[in-house]
């Protein structure tokens, strides 16, 4: 899928998380919260932006990112054994019914925002899914980040910022210089960066 920065995309699905999960500063902090492996993200990512708030019909509850793959347990040594962990979907809808499933959606969705630290955001990372590593390899448990799963079609995306291999940034006005190892003018870079991502 080929995406224009600083434009919105076609719809997309697939897992989401909040904007506080990212930390500019660091790849593997972020990957920790993700539940990522580690060097997932060396190769850079994509980071898209929903602008405006999904509806309970279009995503599911994954729990947090403590869940890895949104099932109870830790993710096992191969895709057969990870298939018998039980969903925290299907989990909350056994309990609750679908009223409750969807109250809980309702509520869930009040601690979410189309800007802020709260917003909601999906990372695509450059390494892409790998079929001949395990998921306890591949996608450890995180760090208890919201994690929900967009149904298909999925909704569109602001392809907001491109953050490459050599820790800088790149959004359509400009590149932002987050990691080059001096604090004195990285931190400013970021800060601004983050008002950015937080406002755009």
């Amino acid at each position: 899928m080929s995406l224009t920065l600083g434009a919105l995309t076609p719809a997309i699905s697939g897992n989401i998380t909040q904007l506080k999960a990212i930390i500019l500063a660091s790849f593997r902090r972020t990957e920790t919260n993700i539940g990522y492996h580690a060097g997932r993200l060396d190769q850079g990512y994509k980071l898209l932006l929903l602008k405006r708030m999904p509806e309970p019909k279009h995503f599911e509850l994954h729990g947090t990112t403590l869940r890895s793959g949104g099932k109870f347990g830790l993710p096992r040594s191969t895709e057969a054994e990870d298939a018998q962990r039980g969903s925290v979907h299907d989990s909350i809808v056994s309990q609750r019914g679908q009223g409750g499933y969807r109250d809980l959606q309702e509520l869930a969705l009040g601690f979410t925002s189309v800007s802020g630290p709260d917003r909601l955001v999906k990372i695509l990372p450059t390494t892409r899914h790998d079929g001949a590593m395990s998921p306890s390899d591949q996608y450890p448990m995180g760090g208890g980040f919201l994690q929900w799963d967009l149904k298909k079609p999925g909704l569109p995306f602001l392809f907001a910022a491109e953050f490459m291999s050599d820790g800088s940034v790149r959004t359509k006005d400009r590149t932002y210089r987050i990691n080059s190892g001096n604090f004195l003018t990285d931190y400013p870079e970021r800060e601004e960066l983050q008002k950015f991502l937080r406002q755009v």
